[in-house]
């Protein structure tokens, strides 16, 4: 009887490490800084509009956002 608490007791604290683990992972694959979001809205904005017609716009958009 005291085999089978033990063994079930090793088994839940195995699985809740394997679960927290996966966890940290996940999130420390997920996080982007500014500087990555910024390099994917410009290329997705270039993707989206090769000729630039976006770019003023956008220089519009960041010049407003430093002066407020």
């Amino acid at each position: 009887m005291n085999v089978i608490v033990i063994v079930s007791v090793v088994l839940v604290v195995a699985v809740i490490a394997a679960v927290v683990t996966r966890r940290r992972r996940r999130a420390d694959s997920t996080h982007l800084t500014v500087a990555d979001l910024q390099a994917r809205l410009a290329e997705e904005a270039e993707r989206l509009h090769p000729d630039g017609s976006v770019g003023v716009e956008r220089a519009a958009s960041r010049e407003l956002g430093r002066s407020a």
